[in-house]
């Protein structure tokens, strides 16, 4: 039997009420766990209904306030932090569910076939999704992009969605999670990239299921929303190279099914507002950090502060960027956040302009061909 966890924040109050009583409906789940960020509407909510729901559905509902775990910004990784040490102490279930709780398209089929691939020996459980081509930009150009050049010859780069919040673990990665001090440090956005990294690290085995009708949830408004996920992500990795990763690791992903047009016709983020933030909040030390990159892109980013420029910007300008930011960013200096949000940005429009407005199928195949030179050239390298 199963413990199914939502972390959640300010949500729909709706969405979230009904995704636990799926949940506590489901046959192989035993107990339902709803995490809350802070007293506010939605976990009222959620306090007022479950009494009722765990009646219904002859399934306890608790409801607790996520603790002070970790040791960066108190957030996502605190949430689920929590939650992993109340499976623990409070359960004698053999496996965790998490999922957002802001999905308004989850249904009793994501427990199902996590359960399904558990039964077939499987430790970890990861749920992936059709996105659309302008979807998922962190993790294409941070996480997917990070792996490949820092441990090209493991699983890492081969995980579909390797920042998914939707996912299942055993007790026994569970117990190795709770027990590693780096995952439960980070309580900000960078917890699904170390719950990835320790868990392919400590030799989980790992199965991707499929859910093809996509993750309907709240969006964001705009690229200007995705800045502190962005920089936690990006430092995540950045803390973890030099790690070692074993290439031995039982890896196995669902085939895809045909993508509906609401996603492959989707618009992921507002073009033209994105551009103007090329030219915006700008500092004298900004300038001077871009002399330690390589001229074409300092002279790129540089033109950057009189009209958008963005065209240099491609894989291979992106992948010696990231390079210099392993070598140089520092975590928490405004001055390097912004600038690692422009040069991001700077990407991501780019790769829009250039990749993504060609169709669905063609920007699919130029990102994963982008992580695999990445892969080739990091195999190639000193």
């Amino acid at each position: 039997m199963s413990l199914v966890v939502f972390p959640f924040k300010t949500e729909d109050p709706e969405v979230v009420v009904a995704n636990l009583r799926v949940a506590a409906e489901h046959p192989s789940v035993s107990r339902v766990l709803a995490v809350g960020f802070e007293v506010e509407s939605t976990y009222q909510a959620v306090e007022s209904e479950r009494d009722d729901m765990a009646r219904a559905a002859s399934t306890p509902i608790d409801l607790v306030l996520q603790e002070r775990v970790g040791t960066k910004r108190s957030g996502k990784g605190d949430g689920m932090n929590t939650a992993l040490r109340y499976f623990l102490d409070e359960t004698d279930s053999e496996r965790i569910h998490f999922y957002d709780a802001d999905i308004t398209s989850f249904g009793s089929d994501w427990i199902s076939q996590a359960e399904r691939a558990a039964d077939l020996g499987y430790e970890v459980v990861k749920h992936f999704f059709p996105r659309s081509s302008t979807d998922a930009m962190i993790t294409w150009m941070i996480t997917r992009a990070g792996f490949a050049l820092l441990w090209p010859r493991t699983e890492l780069p081969r995980i579909e969605q390797p920042l998914g919040g939707e996912l299942l673990f055993t007790r026994p990665v569970v117990e190795a999670l709770v027990a590693d001090e780096r995952v439960q440090a980070q309580s900000d956005w960078g917890i699904d990239t170390l719950y990835t990294f320790s868990t392919v690290q400590a030799g989980f085995s790992l199965y991707e299921t499929y859910v093809s009708q996509g993750k309907a949830h709240a969006l964001y408004g705009g690229l200007t929303d995705l800045r502190t996920m962005l920089v936690e992500c990006f430092s995540a990795i950045q803390g973890l190279a030099g790690e070692v990763v074993g290439e031995n690791v039982t890896h196995q992903v669902e085939a895809a099914e045909a993508v509906p047009p609401s996603i492959t016709e989707k618009i992921g983020y507002n073009l033209e507002v994105t551009l103007g933030l090329l030219s915006q909040n700008w500092t004298e030390r900004q300038e001077h950090l871009l002399d330690g990159f390589p001229d074409p892109i300092r002279r790129g980013m540089l033109a950057n502060r009189d009209a958008a420029t963005f065209l240099f910007m491609d894989e291979e300008a992106w992948h010696l960027t990231y390079r210099r930011l392993l070598e140089s960013f520092v975590p928490g200096d405004a001055d390097w956040d912004e600038l690692l949000f422009r040069l991001w940005i700077t990407r991501v429009i780019n790769y829009t302009a250039t990749r993504a407005l060609r169709g669905y199928e063609h920007a699919q195949s130029y990102l994963a061909s982008m992580v695999d030179g990445y892969v080739h050239a990091a195999q190639s390298g000193p």
